[in-house]
């Protein structure tokens, strides 16, 4: 009944995926670290990497882009229009901001498992489970990899922003001009004057373009309070008379922008992955640079105020790592897996006043780094941390 209810354990972790290196086995493993100077040989065995955590921001930026109108100089003169900008410009504003951890092979700490002999001939089981990035996994059969550090940027909308901008801007770019010519023809010592009417067409000055579109608008105006005031004598009903007011109206915004300009507002999705190191565990560290003329950059721009991770880690136990550092000075070359024992951070993440992110979060690199002892051949990790999440101990 004992090995019965031992076996039914085994099964279940492996069912459920939950086992990254389970190693049903009873014998002994030895695993190295993979170091400048250690000579694996020609030792059968396979690699794994221990995880380090990175920082995944992920900023949401409203960008509002003014288009100034080709008209906008004359807005005042013929509307009586004021403060009315005559440049484009841009105006950035964070609406959302996420922050999570993401878990990438840690290229300081890969380490080698050498398969014992025992294993090889009398065919006993081991079965390690590993990402492709070569980190131990098992949890979902793999780790989600995110894109290499800086910045990425999607923009939403982008396509259609500009489409149908000042459409009844210049609708005729040219205009008639008739001039009176004078010719003087001389019959018979008699001097006649002939008058001829010479035509041509003139390109329009953007003044004379402004004033047939001020009076457009004045006609549009005029239009809809004889509408509403029901002045063409026809007994429209309700429902005609309203899409007619709509259209009038959209006519008319449609002229006046020719003054006033447009407004556009677009979504942008920025994306920043970081590396907190060591020594940033009691400090802080950039991620990038947002402005509201230019909007989010990446560190090596010039311009605006840097965004900031701020790290409050709590300190390792210093019993714990002397009672590490002494182990580790007993010589002996039958090591087991090694695996993290990730620290706690405070983590603040604060844009501005209104926007500010603040969380624990473990991160495994301001931890510290142990052992297993070889006779543990079955042992599950957490994914995201390296550390130990369940052991298997054989009697």
């Amino acid at each position: 009944m004992k090995n019965f209810l031992k076996y039914s354990i085994i099964k279940c972790l492996f069912v459920a995926s939950f086992v990254l290196v389970n190693c049903i086995v009873y014998s002994q493993v030895k695993v190295y670290p993979v170091k400048s100077g250690v000579n694996l040989g020609n030792k059968p065995g396979i690699f794994y990497a221990l995880p380090q955590t990175w920082i995944k921001v992920d900023i949401v930026v409203n960008k509002i882009e003014y288009l100034a109108g080709p008209y906008a100089e004359f807005a005042g003169k013929y509307l009586d229009l004021e403060d009315i900008s005559t440049n484009d410009y841009s105006e950035y504003v964070i609406s959302d901001v996420k922050m999570s951890t993401v878990a990438r092979p840690d290229p300081a700490n890969y380490y080698f498992v050498e398969l014992d002999e025992k294993i090889l001939k009398e065919n006993k089981a081991m079965l390690i489970s590993m990402a492709e990035s070569g980190l131990v996994s098992g949890i979902n059969g793999a780790l989600s990899e995110s894109a290499s550090k800086g910045l990425s940027k999607e923009m939403i909308g982008e396509e259609s922003a500009y489409q149908d901008l000042f459409q009844y801007f210049a609708e005729t770019n040219l205009y008639e001009k008739s001039d009176t010519v004078i010719r003087k023809v001389v019959v018979d010592t008699i001097t006649v004057e002939k008058m001829y009417l010479e035509k041509r067409w003139v390109e329009k000055s953007n003044e004379q373009k402004a004033v047939e579109a001020a009076n457009k608008i004045s006609k549009v105006r005029e239009n809809r309070y004889n509408l509403i005031t029901g002045y063409q004598e026809i007994p429209y009903d309700a429902g005609a008379i309203s899409y007619m007011d709509q259209e009038l109206k959209k006519l008319e915004r449609e002229y006046l922008s020719l003054f006033t300009g447009i407004s556009i507002e677009k979504t942008i999705h920025y994306s920043f992955t970081v590396l907190p190191e060591p020594e940033d565990a009691l400090g802080e560290m950039p991620v990038c640079i947002f402005s509201e003329r230019s909007g989010v950059k990446d560190l090596n721009s010039a311009g605006g105020e840097r965004i900031f991770i701020r790290f409050e880690t709590t300190p390792t136990n210093q019993d714990l790592l002397s009672a590490i550092k002494a182990r580790e000075q007993v010589a002996t070359d039958s090591h087991g897996f090694y695996y993290r024992i990730p620290a706690s951070s405070l983590v603040t993440l604060e844009v501005n006043d209104d926007i500010v992110l603040r969380g624990n979060l473990q991160i495994a690199q301001f931890g510290t780094i142990s052992y297993l002892p070889s006779s543990v051949t079955a042992v599950q990790f957490h994914t995201k941390t390296g550390g130990i999440k369940n052991l298997i101990l054989e009697k």
